[in-house]
């Protein structure tokens, strides 16, 4: 009686005999997230554990803010994952980004925290930093009039939203700022509260 290894999702699945019984366990990237023990069949020990993993999505949806972006813990649960293999140019914006006063930051900056030589490298790079977040989270963000995706929007936000037009959405808010010198993406609440709690 063998482990299986099956995909649920963003999970992989193992699932074997245990003790006399069968078990399960979810695993996300290389770490166990969930499991299910003390089962009768393979079948029912799968069972378990998919249902506390639709129940983990389900938690981690309601969570989300008005634009979709999730709770701290889930950015926590990215960032711990994707910080160790990131490069030092990213981790520079990050750490830019985080230290600004209220975390708001103009793409110049960020490119001068990075070593790039001008905005449009930290814009092009920012923004990839963004959907690896976002592949991580499972975040969608706003798209341009064209169709492309705002990925950066996986990190941070047009700050005026809160206050100045909180009835327009992020793409009208971004849309209507991005064009201008001087246009700052802020940080998400989120971010900040996720990278606080990983030491940073």
């Amino acid at each position: 009686m063998a482990v299986i290894t099956e995909a649920y999702g963003r999970y992989e699945i193992k699932s074997g005999p245990l003790a006399g019984a069968w078990a399960a366990n979810a695993i996300l990237h290389k770490t166990v997230v969930a499991k299910a023990e003390g089962a009768t069949t393979r079948e029912e020990a799968i069972a378990d554990l998919k249902g506390k993993l639709d129940q983990m999505e389900r938690l981690a949806l309601s969570e989300c803010d008005t634009e979709g972006a999730p709770s701290a813990s889930v950015y926590e649960r990215a960032f711990g994952h994707l910080l160790p293999d990131m490069s030092d140019s990213y981790k520079a914006m990050l750490r830019a980004h985080l230290a600004a006063p209220d975390h708001l930051i103009s793409a110049t900056k960020l490119a001068d925290a990075a070593g790039y030589s001008g905005y449009e490298g930290a814009n092009l790079h920012y923004g990839k930093l963004g959907k690896r977040v976002a592949d991580e989270i499972g975040f969608v963000p706003p798209r341009r009039e064209d169709g492309t995706e705002i990925w950066t929007c996986a990190i941070a936000r047009d700050a005026s939203m809160d206050t100045e037009y909180p009835n327009t959405s992020m793409l009208e808010a971004l849309s209507r700022k991005m064009e201008t010198l001087h246009f700052e993406w802020q940080m998400r609440p989120q971010v900040v509260q996720a990278l606080r709690a990983l030491g940073w």
